[in-house]
């Protein structure tokens, strides 16, 4: 899948992506929905791919079939940004986040969706929101509510 500039662009952190394809009931699975149909443009990386497939393969391996479908699906995956890269983004996220926030960075992503919003610390100087998936979805819902009463 190819992410399109003018969509919006979220990345997505492991446990957006295993509740997503744990249930499809909530919000998770609903963004990844808006992502398979290319209403925003689904961004992970590599790292985040092998953390959900070992996190799935023991919790919940009912839920690997479907997490397959939606990363070849809503998703497009990018490789895992170097140490030197890293490096230069020391603090702005718990230190096993980083690559994860720095891959977010670097794919000039709009949004990082994630459970866990705590870990992460954004500086003023990076455009990159964190926000929990219903946070996210009521912003998409506020987006849309706009365009339509223009």
């Amino acid at each position: 899948m190819q992410a399109d500039t003018t969509l919006m662009k979220v990345f997505f952190d492991a446990d957006a992506l295993i509740a997503g394809s744990a249930s499809n009931q909530g919000v998770s699975f609903i963004l990844l929905q808006l992502a398979e149909l290319e209403l925003i443009a689904g961004l992970t990386s590599e790292q985040v791919i092998e953390e959900c497939r070992r996190n799935l393969e023991n919790k919940l391996p009912d839920a690997i079939s479907t997490f397959e479908q939606i990363i070849s699906h809503a998703l497009k995956i990018l490789d895992n940004p170097s140490i030197e890269k890293i490096n230069k983004f020391e603090g702005c996220a718990d230190k096993k986040d980083i690559p994860i926030f720095v891959a977010a960075v670097l794919s000039d992503a709009d949004f990082l969706v994630t459970f866990n919003t705590k870990d992460f610390w954004p500086t003023p100087d990076v455009s990159l929101l964190v926000l929990e998936p219903g946070k996210l979805l009521q912003k998409i819902r506020e987006q849309l509510n706009r365009l339509t009463n223009d």
